[in-house]
Formats: structure tokens, C-alpha cells, sequence
């Protein structure tokens, strides 16, 4: 728990706390600008906060930089900090006289904290636990019809996901929306392969089609073999492995051709600009087709971006220079081909049925191919879409649990003050939105203690360590409610700040809980927080 603050700016150096409730009260006339909000401001500061340097200008002008120093305990150890308002994202460790030890970044003070007040394993930091909860005039999460939003623009989906994560709820989701972005990674490398031509795209249409024209193709290649059993049988061994071996040239030609063609690729569109695949791109192509030679796309990549920005002339030159080398490879694949014929023809093997039986073969691995590269988008488009209902399903029945059990808690916060006489506050979650409020009764009072029970509520069901609650939020709420309210507040095992003024307007036994629990108290004429108000001329 939060044991101290101390700061020599301060007209009160050094302010101690309690356990459970503790309260900034202000004078009977309710005078502003004497540093209530402000203090609660510095309590937000020590809990990882930037706002009360970013916010309050007129603090920091006036009165300048100041080193803020602050003090936990927690299972009888204690650990000492301090913050200088010259920079807000460095904390220090102190020893017991304020002495720095260490200097650490913001973020592994909040994960200090995080620590220290056991939140386990949450996957939430700190500061979206506390942040939220620390409502104090000059921030962003005051509006009471949307008491989840830390910041007046943030998406409800985010403000939701917080509190779920909160209620321990969140663990199902998430395991969901990794498997669902892995189903889309996939899915997005499948179609930059479609994208890019690496892999063919066809339609559902065409795979029919397809279909059919393999089966007939097959049916003439069986034919056809049935031929050329009849007619290897004259071929010895020799000769058959000269034609083997020349086949493999061949394919070898054929593979330099290929590389040299895709070469041009890049060198006749760099004029007009041609797409570039993107790291990302082939990495993801690397993953889920791995028989594709990713090197040489990235060759090609590469030799694109060194050509970019030659003259269009060397550019020309370029591609004369590939064009001669697919000719040359050209002709001496014809050379070769001329070699198998001759073979062939010793051999007395049908060059005709060869090249018809190579033919075929080729058109049917192309059919193959458009289907397969059809049924495995199909396969892959399913798994995202049922991976994406999963979530959306196991997403609307965390919610509606979340819902469930903050209403039960509301409605017994609300029956304390009312006695089941009035509505409580409820919400209401969707998948994208969320609604707080309380049916048939949208009063300024209403929708304030509506805010307060709920995050009583919160504080009581979850992690949540503190709750600070400046006097704008309680001065709204009728006088029967306060004082259920700081009884509520007073019997916390968890530390509350709250700020309030004209205690004696309240009733006899809030006025009591209010004094016995006051912290700091706070007026005009040298009474402020730093001993003076900068709103007097």
C-alpha cells in the first residue's frame, strides 16, 4: 500500500496514509484552486502517471521543478521512490532518507508495481489496470456513461478487451485471435503468391473444367504409353541413358531460359514502374511454399533495385544483353533436342510420340497444379472463416459472463444504499459497444453514483489495488447515497482517494467518517497545497 508523499513544495511536507479510505477534504465554502484535484493528480503520479505534468501547466510554471517522493509497504517490506517533474519517464529508487540508488524507465516502475501488487500473470500493464480507475478532474475518464474508456477517443473493443483481461476472461480470446491472425497470415501469403503469379488463380468454374480435361488427357496419355512400351522395348540400355541425360540438359536450358526471361521481367517494366514484393511478402511465400526458390525472386528483387536508376539507354543495354543469352541458350537447347532425335530415330523410337507424350504430361502438372493451388485457397479461406466465428462466439460468451457478473455486483452495491428501492446501474455489452446505465433514470446524480458503484464493483471482484475519486464525481450524488457510499469507501480492505468539501453539509456520521479518514485538509489564504493559489490577482 501507498504509505507517504513528500514533497518541499508542499505547504504540508510530508502527507501519511491509511489502509482502506483516505481523503483530501477541502474547506466549507467548497473554494476551488487550492490543490484537492491536484493532490489526487500527484497520487496518479506515484501510480505511474504522466498527467499531473502534462496537465496541470500552471503547477509547473509557478512553481517549478520539484521531486515528488513516495513510499510502499507491502507484506512488511518497504520500498522508497521518487519522480522529478523534469522528466517523467525515469523513476528513482531510493533508500529510507529519499537517497537515489537506482534510476529506472517508467515502464519498469509500472512493472515493479505490477509486481509488487501481485497481478500474476495478467496480460494487461499496469497502468491500463490503474489508469482507468483514477478519476480525477483534468482527465479523460470521467464520463460517466462510458466508465471503461481511459481516454475520451478509445475504442470501446480496447476499454472492453482492458476489462476482460481484468476478470481473468481474457486468456480464451486470445488464444483464439493468434490462431485467427496465423489463418490470415497464411491466407495473405497464399494470395500475394496469386498476387504476384508465383502460383496460378482460378475460379470455381475453371476447376471444374479442369476436371474434365485431365481425365481425357490422362486417358490419351495411357495411349500414348501403352506406344512407348511397345517401343522401348528396341532401345538398349546405352542409348536409353544418352537420351536420359540429355533430357536433363535440356531441362537445365530450359531452367537458365526461364531465369533469364524473368530477369526481363523487371528491366522492360522499371520505366513504368513495376511491383516490388516486400520482405514480409517473401518471407510469408518462403513459409507456405517452400518449393519455390525464394533466393532467386530475391536475386531478381535485388537486380531490380540496382537497375531502378539507370539511364533508360543501359537499361536498353540491359536488356539486349539478357535477350542474346536466351538466344544463345535457345539455340543450344535446339542442339540438344536435335541430339535426342537422332537417338530416337537410331532407336527406332517415334520422336512424335515422345514430344506428344511430354506434351501431355505438361498440361496435365499445369491442371494439377490450378486445381491443387484452388483447393488449398479453399481449405485456407475455411480455416480463417471458422477460426474467426470460434472467436466471435468464445468473444460474446466471455462478455456475457463479464456482463452477468458485474450486474449481480451492482445490483448488490445499489440494494446496500437503496434497500432494492431503486434501479441499479447495468451494463450491457455487444460485440464492438457497450452501454452503462441506469433504466428510466438519467439524472446527473444517478449516472455519477452509477459510476462510482461500478467501479466499487470492479475494486472488489478483481486485482484492482486502488480507486481514486475526486470530489466532481461525489458532490453530484444525493446526500443519502454519500454516505452509504463512505461506508462503502471506509470498509475497503484496498486503498480508496477521494476529495470532498463542505463536510459538514453531509450527514453526522459521514461528517465522522470523513474526519476520521482526512489525509490532508486544504483551503484559501496559505492553506493550498503549495501554500498559495495562482488564480488571485
Amino acid at each position: 500500500m501507498l504509505r507517504e508523499i513528500i514533497c518541499d513544495k508542499f505547504k504540508e511536507k510530508k502527507i501519511e496514509f491509511h489502509d482502506g479510505l483516505n481523503v483530501v477534504l477541502g474547506d466549507e465554502q467548497g473554494s476551488n484552486s487550492i490543490g484537492k484535484s491536484t493532490f489526487l493528480m500527484i497520487i496518479d503520479y506515484v501510480y505511474g502517471g504522466k498527467d499531473y505534468v502534462m496537465k496541470s501547466i500552471d503547477i509547473q510554471r509557478n512553481v517549478g521543478a520539484h521531486i515528488i517522493k513516495f513510499s510502499f509497504v507491502f507484506k512488511g517490506n518497504k520500498y522508497y521512490f521518487s519522480r522529478n517533474t523534469n522528466d517523467t519517464e525515469y523513476v528513482n529508487i531510493c533508500n529510507d532518507k529519499y537517497e537515489v540508488t537506482e534510476t529506472i524507465t517508467l515502464e519498469q516502475y509500472n512493472n515493479k508495481l505490477k509486481s509488487l501488487y501481485e497481478f500474476g500473470d495478467k496480460d494487461i500493464s499496469f497502468r491500463d489496470v490503474v489508469g482507468r480507475y483514477i478519476r480525477v478532474y483534468g482527465k479523460d475518464n470521467l464520463n460517466e456513461k462510458h466508465p471503461l474508456d481511459v481516454v475520451g477517443n478509445e475504442k470501446p473493443t480496447q476499454a472492453m478487451n482492458a476489462l476482460l483481461k481484468l476478470y481473468d476472461l481474457y486468456a480464451a480470446i486470445s488464444e483464439l485471435e493468434d490462431l485467427a491472425k496465423r489463418k490470415g497470415d497464411e491466407l495473405n501469403a497464399f494470395k500475394n503468391a496469386q498476387k504476384y503469379h508465383i502460383i496460378s488463380k482460378i475460379g470455381a468454374r475453371q476447376r471444374k473444367a479442369n476436371d474434365k480435361q485431365i481425365a481425357e488427357l490422362e486417358a490419351e496419355r495411357e495411349k500414348i504409353t501403352e506406344e512407348l512400351n511397345n517401343s522401348i522395348l528396341d532401345i538398349n540400355s546405352e542409348k536409353t541413358d544418352a537420351i536420359l541425360e540429355l533430357k536433363r540438359e535440356i531441362s537445365d536450358y530450359n531452367k537458365k531460359i526461364r531465369t533469364q526471361r524473368t530477369k526481363l521481367i523487371p528491366l522492360q517494366e522499371n520505366i513504368s514502374g513495376s511491383r516490388i514484393i516486400s520482405k514480409d511478402d517473401l518471407s510469408m511465400l518462403k513459409k507456405f511454399f517452400p518449393e519455390i526458390e525464394i533466393k532467386r525472386l530475391e536475386e531478381i528483387q535485388n537486380f531490380h533495385k540496382e537497375i531502378s536508376a539507370v539511364l533508360k539507354e543501359e537499361i536498353k543495354e540491359e536488356i539486349s544483353s539478357a535477350q542474346n543469352v536466351i538466344q544463345l541458350l535457345e539455340s543450344n537447347k535446339v542442339q540438344v533436342e536435335l541430339k535426342v532425335k537422332e537417338i530416337s530415330e537410331m532407336s527406332n523410337l517415334s520422336q512424335v510420340i515422345l514430344f506428344k507424350f511430354a506434351e501431355l504430361q505438361k498440361k496435365i502438372e499445369i491442371l494439377s497444379n490450378q486445381n491443387k493451388y484452388y483447393d488449398e485457397l479453399q481449405v485456407l479461406s475455411k480455416e480463417k472463416k471458422d477460426t474467426d466465428s470460434r472467436k466471435q462466439m468464445m468473444r460474446m460468451q466471455q462478455l456475457s459472463q463479464l456482463q452477468n457478473s458485474i450486474n449481480i455486483k451492482l445490483q448488490q452495491l445499489n440494494d446496500e444504499i437503496y434497500h432494492a428501492t431503486k434501479r441499479p446501474p447495468i451494463i450491457m455489452f455487444d460485440d464492438k459497444q457497450y452501454k452503462f446505465e441506469t433504466i428510466d433514470d438519467t439524472g446527473t446524480g444517478t449516472c455519477y453514483r452509477g459510476m462510482v458503484l461500478f467501479d466499487l464493483a470492479v475494486l472488489q471482484d478483481t486485482c484492482l489495488p486502488i480507486l481514486v475519486h475526486d470530489s466532481v464525481l461525489l458532490k453530484q450524488i444525493e446526500d443519502v447515497a454519500i454516505e452509504k457510499i463512505l461506508d462503502m469507501y471506509k470498509d475497503s480492505e484496498k486503498q480508496i482517494f477521494i476529495s470532498l468539501d463542505k463536510a459538514t453539509s453531509y450527514s453526522k456520521k459521514s461528517q465522522q467518517i470523513l474526519f476520521d479518514k482526512k489525509v490532508l485538509c486544504l483551503g484559501p489564504n496559505g492553506r493550498e497545497l503549495f501554500g498559495q493559489s495562482w488564480s488571485r490577482k
